[in-house]
């Protein structure tokens, strides 16, 4: 019980870093940034919420850690695809900006099957849409009949190889969070029995239940790895902005948090495996 004592107050630590973070993070978005990040900027006002819920979810990790899981998938992709925007070419830029427009034309007109019936929306001025030119072209762009249809052809770790060979910040960390946060985060929104049980532990390698200090000291470890990952790449969002942008004060800011975060982090490792780094 000491050594949950002593590790909960560096969990809390790191989950005051993430929230400093999400409030630089907030501070980007309402600087005045340069006209394609200035466009797309609702990505990462999104992913301020998303990030907030996280830090919220966070007070009790033992109800909400698969939620947490779920939604830091969610933050992970928002903040890679705003990167991503900043750095590919115009062509994959327009079809971002269009592609909400092509979902909204087939969320009018959907339908399910059961067999024992049908249920289905339709709007009536579906047809009308299309004389939308912002429409029209929309779905020149796109699969007129694949309403499941993405913006881009490219999967999330083939956007950070991108992002990896057209700018300098380190990719590392958002390779590290798709390894270790992705699936698990698929598997609690699908609602797998591994997904639903993963704040227990109960399927990880040597897993002891009986053992409730471990279970336990393991939620608090996995629960700092994702404040800590997160905050670490809203820092090189941050940086990446910095390069074309005037923050240079948040850069600077957010670069004194991470000596903090690694501090903490070291702690905790050593703490949790009962040795020093």
């Amino acid at each position: 019980m000491d050594e949950l004592k002593k590790l909960a107050p560096l969990v809390e630590d790191l989950r005051k870093y993430f929230f400093a973070e999400l409030t630089l993070m907030k501070g980007a978005c309402d600087s005045e940034l340069s006209q394609r990040a200035k466009k797309v900027k609702i990505v990462i006002a999104s992913a301020c919420s998303t990030g907030t819920a996280i830090h919220i979810l966070g007070e009790k990790p033992e109800y909400f850690y698969s939620e947490m899981m779920m939604l830091s998938r969610s933050f992970i992709e928002k903040l890679t695809n705003f990167c991503y925007l900043q750095v590919c070419d115009d062509f994959e830029y327009e079809k971002f900006l269009l592609h909400p427009l092509y979902r909204a034309f087939h969320n009018c007109d959907k339908f399910k099957y059961t067999p024992k019936g049908k249920i289905g929306i339709k709007f009536a001025g579906r047809e009308e849409m299309k004389k939308d030119p912002q429409i029209a072209k929309a779905l020149s762009l796109f699969s007129e009949t694949n309403p499941r249809k993405d913006w881009s052809d490219l999967g999330i770790d083939q956007k950070v190889a991108f992002i990896s060979q057209r700018s300098k910040i380190r990719t590392e960390f958002f390779l590290l969070n798709t390894l270790t946060i992705y699936s698990n985060a698929s598997e609690s929104l699908h609602g797998s029995l591994y997904g639903c049980a993963l704040a227990t532990g109960a399927y990880a390698p040597g897993a002891n239940l009986k053992n409730h200090i471990k279970t336990e000291k393991n939620l608090l470890k996995n629960t700092a790895l994702i404040y800590a990952q997160l905050g670490s790449i809203i820092d090189e969002l941050i940086k990446l902005l910095a390069e074309s942008n005037k923050i240079e004060d948040l850069k600077e800011a957010s670069n004194k948090n991470q000596d903090i975060s690694v501090i903490a982090m070291k702690l905790i490792f050593e703490k949790n495996n009962g040795k020093k780094a």
